[in-house]
């Protein structure tokens, strides 16, 4: 009976968290921050309001995707009680079933935000997730108490479970027991505050839950978020971070304070890792400790968010040097898709090569690894690695165009180029030779000119006419009889700096037009084949870009290396 209530306490308490922003423009020292322990292992906080459009737009898009999981999860559901091991499945299993299903059909229908705010869900909203010791813990505004608690009542009456009450200074709240530890869900008048409790410390910590006490040390007090916004360009719009050596510090027993009482609470021991690898860990953790994530910008077109997995200065060094420059890599493009990558291999050899020599010193006695085979594997990388591969930098690839027969599904038009960054691309080119002995006869000048490939060289009748071409140190492969006007573009394309390792952009509002009805015939085909539940897998994944298509116009991510580390830009450029 508890098990599944618990599951209300991660869904709705997610409904807001899935959001990066806030109802009131409060520094982010205000506020919701006054109530997280500055030791927390892992945070995330939404304090300041978005652009208004912005705001609105997404409010929106949060609901209409909470409207429509019923469905996708009833299909679930269907699969999982048809399957072998639905007999065994306990009690509480099929409660989570009655939950679930009873918290999806209060969102069904309702696919706009002011629907859902009948709910008394603001879709929208200032939040914070974070750690109370290892175990979470979150607060969240919301639109309606008296609303969101009748939504809770017909939830609990629909999957006919019931939680315990309790009142605490006059705040009530719900009780749910999972064994060894607890869940709480409150509804103040403001907030939905929610979190798990360890039996053992359920009366010292329920007031700092609730809210009724402040830890002695808080974010709010030390300005750690004030710092990460600062150190990496944050916006204030939701921004947080995951301290891993942290987390595997408590998990290896050797955490301090709250976070060491909630474990001994737990009587959870200790992971069973030997002295050696726990040094071995704590040292490789300490080249990549802490994960921050945060919004960078948003105005009514675009938001964008950064991600960066945070480096000592040795490490940042060897993931700066990866980096090639690749012409056009990370640019901004307006056709269907373009991916590309650019890794120096000598240097990916060279990082690779020091982090096993790393593992084999600091794992000596660790009975995680063994020295022989890290030894004999870095050979083998001056192999794979080595100089018949290290003139290869990278490629570019844009597709701007592409048909499919609606019957066959065999493409009907294509343009398309390839630009590979290759320090010897007539080397390369020949290297193809020997593999296809009539690209031999070709004769490929190096100042950028197209050549016609032959249909004599062994290709499908369904492959479009390719043409290539070789200028300074790149060999250009182009794809559709309308495509040689994408070659100056390619070849002129300006490296960025900071170069990225790896980049893709593509236009998801003009995909799910172009091949919508396409997918859907393809999910009857698979229907009527038999192949039942593959069919909803895609039809499933067919809704989800669907609902991404309706806000989103184009979604760009790229990877590069700066000297905080590795970091990951989204951008998310609104219709």
């Amino acid at each position: 009976m508890s098990r599944p209530l618990s599951q209300i306490l991660v869904s709705v308490g997610l409904l807001a968290l899935v959001a990066a922003c806030t109802r009131e423009a409060e520094p982010p020292t205000a506020g919701l921050l006054q109530h997280v322990p500055a030791d927390t292992p892992y945070v995330f906080v939404n304090s300041r309001k978005l652009p208004k459009d912005l705001g609105e737009k997404l409010a929106d898009h949060y609901a209409t995707q909470l409207a429509v999981q019923r469905a996708s999860f009833g299909r679930m559901r269907e699969q999982l009680e048809d399957s072998p091991d639905a007999a065994a499945m306990a009690h509480t299993g099929r409660q989570l079933f009655e939950v679930l299903d009873a918290l999806f059909a209060e969102f069904e229908g309702r696919g706009t935000a002011a629907q859902l705010r009948e709910l008394g869900i603001e879709p929208v909203t200032r939040s914070a997730l974070y750690g109370i010791g290892v175990l979470p813990a979150v607060r969240v505004e919301i639109a309606d108490a008296e609303r969101l608690n009748a939504m809770l009542d017909r939830v609990e009456q629909r999957a006919q479970v019931s939680a315990l009450r309790g009142e605490l200074a006059g705040q009530s709240y719900r009780r749910i027991d999972l064994g060894p530890i607890d869940a709480v869900l409150s509804v103040t008048a403001g907030h939905l505050v929610g979190g798990l409790l360890a039996d053992a410390l359920f009366d010292q910590h329920l007031p700092l839950l609730l809210g009724q006490e402040l830890p002695d040390e808080s974010l709010a007090k030390t300005g750690s978020i004030e710092a990460l916004i600062d150190r990496h360009g944050f916006t204030g719009y939701g921004e947080g971070y995951v301290k891993l050596d942290d987390l595997v510090a408590i998990l290896l027993g050797k955490g301090s304070g709250r976070n060491a009482a909630v474990m001994q609470a737990l009587a959870a021991p200790p992971l069973p890792v030997s002295t050696g690898c726990m040094r071995m860990t704590e040292q490789l953790l300490a080249g990549m400790p802490r994960m921050v994530m945060g919004i960078t910008q948003a105005d009514e077109r675009r938001l964008t968010a950064r991600g960066i997995w945070e480096s000592s200065p040795v490490v940042a060094g060897y993931l700066q040097k990866l980096a090639a420059p690749v012409p056009g890599v990370g640019n901004p493009y307006s056709g269907l898709l373009a991916v590309g990558m650019g890794i120096d291999l000598p240097q990916l050899r060279n990082a690779i090569d020091a982090l096993l020599r790393q593992v084999v010193a600091a794992g000596e006695s660790c009975e995680w690894v063994d020295p022989a085979v890290l030894q004999a594997a870095i050979p083998q990388l001056n192999l794979i690695l080595g100089p018949m591969t290290a003139g290869i930098k990278g490629f570019n690839l844009q597709l701007d165009d592409l048909d499919f027969d609606p019957q066959t599904f065999e493409p009907t038009n294509v343009r398309a180029g390839l630009l590979a960054a290759v320090d010897d691309p007539r080397g390369v080119f020949a290297l193809g030779a020997m593999f296809n002995p009539a690209l031999a006869a070709l004769e490929i000048p190096s100042d950028g000119s197209l050549v016609d490939l032959p249909r004599d060289l062994g290709l499908d009748e369904q492959t479009p006419p390719l043409k290539v071409a070789i200028k300074d140190k790149a060999l250009l492969l182009l794809a559709g009889s309308e495509s040689a006007d994408m070659m100056h573009p390619l070849f002129n394309a300006v490296p960025l700096d900071p170069a990225p390792l790896f980049a893709i952009d593509y236009g998801i509002h003009r995909l799910m037009q172009r091949f919508s009805s396409l997918l859907d015939r393809m999910v009857a085909q698979l229907a009527g084949q038999g192949e039942a539940e593959m069919a909803r897998e895609l039809e499933d994944q067919l809704q989800g870009f669907r609902l991404q298509a309706e806000i989103f116009d184009r979604l760009r991510i790229s990877v590069h290396a700066n000297a905080d580390g590795l970091v990951m830009d989204q951008v998310m450029e609104l219709r």
